[in-house]
């Protein structure tokens, strides 16, 4: 006489575990925190950009739209920020990804960055940026168009050194590129920074 069935549990008996399904996969981590840093660096450039121009000379019209550039270069990184932000939140919300062992090559975006970051570097050089910290330091009246032009002709390699540094900068993954992705926010942070201050200095008439 046969055995009776055992009781339905509501799984098949050949289910596997979801670690066992996904058996090779992996998984890419970011970084919330400098996703997040990244985009309120970006939102505070250009509202002190704003505060600034809103103080330049009334016949100054190419200054007017170096500004305008960076408050636009800035608001980009800020809305691309806040949206790769929801994603990664998203995306640790998945249990099964949660449980995948973490992706540890290199971040194509992290090297990336960091080309963009240096491009960005060799066009504001060029344009007379460095020139112009340097009269600002010996006490000089720099001028404004000098300070920012080259990163508004760089707008763009200045926006994915950001984007794509905070991006491509993995926790727990390969190190080596995650230097790489730190760099291009670095040289990226400090332009902003560097547009900031040439917009107040310019706003508050101690700059030409």
């Amino acid at each position: 006489m046969s055995e009776p069935p055992p009781p339905y549990t509501g799984r098949s008996a050949t289910a596997e575990p979801p670690t066992t399904q996904y058996a090779g996969y992996v998984t890419i981590w970011h970084s919330r925190a400098l996703l997040i840093g990244v985009a309120a660096l970006a939102l505070l450039a250009a509202i002190l950009t704003g505060i600034g121009a809103a103080n330049f000379p009334s016949a100054a019209p190419v200054e007017d739209f170096y500004a305008f550039g960076v408050i636009v270069d800035m608001v980009a990184v800020a809305i691309a920020m806040a949206v790769m932000t929801v994603v990664e939140y998203l995306r640790r919300r998945d249990p099964i990804r949660l449980q995948l062992p973490v992706n540890r090559r290199p971040s194509v975006f992290a090297i990336v960055a960091v080309v963009m970051g240096l491009l960005t570097v060799v066009v504001w050089s060029v344009g007379g940026g460095p020139q112009q910290l340097i009269d600002m330091a010996q006490g000089l009246r720099a001028r404004y168009m000098l300070s920012t032009g080259g990163l508004v002709f760089a707008g763009i390699p200045w926006v994915l050194s950001l984007v794509f540094g905070a991006w491509g900068f993995r926790p727990r993954a390969n190190r080596l590129t995650n230097v790489f992705a730190i760099a291009g926010v670095a040289i990226g942070g400090v332009l902003a920074i560097v547009a900031i201050i040439a917009a107040l200095v310019y706003g508050a008439g101690l700059s030409d």
